[in-house]
């Protein structure tokens, strides 16, 4: 992976290096969410999920898009859940092969500058900066984003929705002007025209992520995490960090040097099948109410 340097955009950097961590109004501790993860896979693995029926017509409302903000571009596909969803990356702006990320979310206005606070006391570095998304014809502020120390081969960030997100960002779309990640999602299957396959769709939400990490780096992930009141128990070789919503993550020994996202666990709004899809390297095997995407070695 990338330094912190060079993934995070100048101008957060910029901004964090002019602000000091803050105290958040309101709760002490507000619960710290999964939002989403992301894997940069090969080029063939790519191109096998874009293109199955099954992936982008029966699993989750699916698109594949180029966002632009005012700090990067990047192109990728995406699944978007209920609460959660997950994209995936050709090698290229989001890093090289095996790259992978792993962003949290809050829903309360400024719980943001909370979370940094509480990194800076935790693991002594934490900063961020506004992102905007650009439309055709406005560039509405997105999210605050929040991050910490760099974890090799692992991005990890946190998201606040703006405010202003829902009202500006084809806003005639949807009703919702939360900070919600419901609502956001919502609004991005709106703009995609598939509000119609929400109930319809397999996927629910993603319920356990499975991280392989150097010792020092699983450290530094279990300090991040235990910091905005997420649990950590040892489980044989691994640590298991749970969270709100019953989401896990489990952390486990890096092997022949591979780190990142390995696997992430599903659950679906409907019993499925049991069945085996597979994408390059990469497999996503159903079973009943639940699906388990193995990520293939790099």
């Amino acid at each position: 992976m990338p330094n912190l340097a060079v993934w995070v955009p100048v101008v957060l950097v910029a901004a964090a290096a002019a602000a000091r961590p803050q105290q958040p109004s309101g709760a002490a501790n507000p619960p710290v969410f999964l939002n989403h993860f992301f894997v940069v896979v090969d080029a063939a693995t790519y191109a096998a999920a874009r293109s199955s029926s099954f992936m982008t017509r029966e699993l989750a409302p699916f698109e594949a898009r180029t966002t632009v903000r005012n700090d990067m571009s990047y192109t990728g596909i995406y699944w978007y859940g209920r609460r959660t969803y997950f994209e995936l990356f050709e090698p290229g702006s989001q890093g090289l092969q095996g790259a992978s990320g792993l962003a949290l979310g809050v829903e309360e206005a400024g719980a943001s500058a909370g979370v940094r606070h509480k990194w800076q006391e935790a693991l002594g570095a934490a900063g961020g900066g506004p992102v905007t998304r650009k439309t055709e014809s406005d560039e509405p502020p997105w999210f605050e984003m929040t991050f910490s120390r760099e974890i090799p081969g692992l991005r990890v960030f946190l998201m606040e929705y703006h405010p202003e997100f829902l009202v500006r960002w084809y806003g005639e779309l949807t009703k919702a002007r939360s900070i919600t990640r419901a609502d956001v999602l919502d609004r991005y299957v709106a703009k995609i025209g598939q509000t119609d396959r929400r109930d319809k769709a397999l996927l629910q939400d993603v319920v356990a992520v499975e991280i392989a990490l150097a010792p020092a780096d699983r450290e530094t992930l279990v300090k991040q995490l235990r910091a905005v009141s997420w649990l950590a128990q040892d489980a044989g070789e691994a640590v298991v960090c749970s969270g709100p919503e019953a989401v896990s993550l489990r952390l486990v020994p890096a092997e022949n040097g591979r780190t990142g996202i390995v696997a992430v666990d599903f659950s679906l709004q409907h019993a499925a099948g049991k069945a085996t899809h597979r994408l390059g390297k990469a497999e996503l095997r159903l079973d009943g109410r639940a699906a388990r995407l193995v990520i293939g070695a790099h």
